[in-house]
């Protein structure tokens, strides 16, 4: 995803294990591997209620970034766009 997104964060990501939460990704570190897991690189993010918008947790760990079958990229949520 973080590849996909131009080696930028800012994106969204919702595990399909999590409830009502999302996270925008706000760091990846560096790759240490090939492709597709790079290694697992350390990657941070800030936690939301996926319905309210509050923040859980500003310095989240995503844990086992690499895994495509628990990591689904989304669209920010609408409150995330508003002005």
């Amino acid at each position: 995803m973080f590849v996909r997104n131009g080696n930028e964060a800012g994106f969204w990501i919702k595990r399909t294990t999590w409830a009502n939460t999302c996270a925008k990704v706000v760091s990846v570190g560096e790759f240490k591997g090939p492709p597709p897991y790079f290694g697992n690189p350390k990657v941070f993010a800030e936690i939301y209620n996926l319905d309210t918008g509050a923040m859980i947790d500003p310095n989240g760990k995503i844990s086992v970034p690499g895994t495509y079958k628990t990591w689904r990229r989304i669209d920010p949520p609408e409150w995330a766009t508003k002005d």
